[in-house]
């Protein structure tokens, strides 16, 4: 089969890559490769009794496949620009904002629970932190 696009790997990069192309144009054949397997096949072995800690297995099923390492996240995002990358200094803070407002918005739309934005700034918990010469990152 000849394809338009080939995308090495189904984490969050390649799984967006490959839904605003397809939604660019739905004509395009788009093949996405992953090492690592699906959902329901991912299991790690470590149990916490036999199998107390990693084994090495071939290949992770914690950060290789479809999902990559936070498929089994709780799935929260950080809508800052405070801390987690630096996108902000190529496209300024408030398109940087926008975009991981939309990517949030695009997991709600396909069954991801809506944001609830939580900062710790101005709370009790931030001035404990402060006096104990802790930096505490307000998100």
């Amino acid at each position: 089969m000849k394809y338009d696009v080939i995308i090495i790997g189904a984490g969050p990069g390649g799984i967006f890559s490959a839904y605003e192309l397809i939604h660019q144009n739905k004509d395009l054949k788009i093949a996405v490769f992953e090492e690592g397997y699906s959902l329901e096949k991912r299991h790690c072995p470590i149990d916490g009794k036999k199998v107390p800690s990693c084994i090495k297995c071939p290949t992770c099923a914690i950060m290789s496949g479809f999902g990559g390492a936070g498929a089994f996240s709780d799935g929260k995002y950080n809508i800052t620009n405070d801390f987690g990358g630096t996108l902000f200094e190529y496209i300024g803070k408030e398109e940087a904002l926008d975009l991981m407002r939309y990517v949030d918005e695009i997991n709600v739309t396909h069954g991801g629970e809506d944001t609830k934005l939580y900062s710790t700034a101005g709370t009790h918990f931030k001035k404990i932190c402060m006096q104990n010469k802790l930096k505490l990152l307000d998100a």
